[in-house]
């Protein structure tokens, strides 16, 4: 029987994670088109990423810009940090809590993303099938991120440390919540790795450091 070699985290390059590079404009199209911008203006959500950059997400702060802050460029891991920040964004601003938790994590963070886009195509976790009454069925597939946030008297008090989870871990999770003991449940890191890569096919050509005017549709 052959044994089966797990991925490094090294590994991610030779393993298949897309090698992106997209200019902030690009990425504020990309963020737009997978409808985190909904209900602010294009300019809004410019500044809004600009100000997340300056506390350090998705780069260490410094890192990834020129020596005029405009040269920046987003991989794969970046583009997958501000995702799941957008997603946890309460009344369009997050909260510090997670912003520190995004950096504090942040490697344990990206592995996890890597493995996410690798579940696409190795399936090392079964799906979980669940199955009612009448013969309707279900499969739920896919790496899940649990973030291990919790609030108390509507204020976050605990970020991470996050873990992997297989879609039966997510699923019983989910059945078993008590609120208000967790508050936000696991997030489908696959489908989110799936969505991003799919959208950066078609990417505009949009100049470095401009953010579009309006969606652009394709």
């Amino acid at each position: 029987m052959r044994k089966r070699v797990s991925a490094r985290p090294n590994d991610s390059k030779a393993r298949g994670v897309p090698r992106l590079a997209l200019t902030h404009g690009q990425t504020l199209w990309l963020l737009s088109e997978l409808g985190f911008r909904e209900g602010v203006s294009a300019s809004t959500f410019n500044h809004y990423l600009k100000s997340l950059r300056r506390l350090g997400v998705p780069f260490e702060i410094g890192k990834g810009q020129s020596d005029g802050r405009h040269d920046v460029t987003y991989e794969f891991e970046e583009l997958m940090e501000l995702s799941v920040a957008m997603l946890l964004r309460v009344y369009f601003t997050l909260p510090d809590t997670i912003v520190n938790g995004l950096r504090d994590f942040r490697d344990d963070l990206r592995s996890i993303y890597r493995k996410a886009y690798f579940e696409l195509t190795l399936h090392q976790h079964p799906p979980a099938r669940i199955s009612a009454p009448g013969g309707l069925r279900t499969t739920v597939n896919g790496l899940y991120l649990d973030l291990n946030i919790q609030y108390s008297a509507g204020k976050m008090i605990k970020f991470g440390p996050p873990r992997a989870l297989s879609p039966f871990e997510a699923v019983s999770i989910y059945a078993h919540a008590q609120a208000p003991a967790r508050s936000y449940l696991p997030l489908n890191v696959s489908t989110l790795a799936e969505m991003i890569v799919a959208r950066t096919r078609v990417l505009p050509k949009i100049p470095r450091g401009r953010a579009p005017r309006s969606p652009v549709t394709t």
